[in-house]
């Protein structure tokens, strides 16, 4: 058998995404799209060279866990954008909550995003309310936003 180890500069990240629709007989119009964040973020410990206790430290991270909500235009969010436009508006939400814009995560969010798009394209479809967003990932330095609420 033949393991094969690959090197990536980003570290592991985990993201859910969840829509919330309205109740279709209420029918609810609204510009916005809400999205709850819970931001769970893993402080990378720092290099040491001189240690060999790596692993253990990397199994024992500092963890802060964050919510915040944000609302964001519907048209701006998915409404007349392309791919590239849907990727520059999540480079702009992830700058405004400050996790960092890993491949991984700019692309899952970029993709669950075009799928909504598909999503209101369709006709009968019901309106979608708010999206629940849950990333953790693995950061050089907790954020300074003191705006966001912290969750114990």
């Amino acid at each position: 058998m033949v393991w094969f180890a690959y090197c990536d500069d980003e570290p592991d990240s985990f993201i859910s995404f969840n829509p919330v629709f309205t109740d279709t007989q209420h029918n609810l119009t609204n510009p916005n799209i809400v999205f709850d964040f819970v931001l769970v973020y893993r402080r990378a410990p720092e290099p040491d060279s001189d240690s060999d206790d790596t692993l253990d430290d990397l199994c024992d991270l500092e963890t802060r866990v964050f919510s915040e909500t944000l609302e964001f235009d519907r048209e701006w969010l998915i409404g007349g954008g392309d791919r590239e436009q849907i990727k520059s508006n999540v480079f702009h939400i992830l700058e405004m909550i400050q996790v960092p814009s890993y491949s991984d995560i700019v692309h899952t969010l970029t993709i669950d995003i075009l799928d909504l798009k598909k999503h209101v394209s369709v006709s009968n479809s019901p309106e979608i309310e708010r999206i629940r967003v849950e990333i953790d990932t693995i950061v050089p330095r907790f954020p300074d936003d003191v705006d966001m609420e912290l969750e114990l």
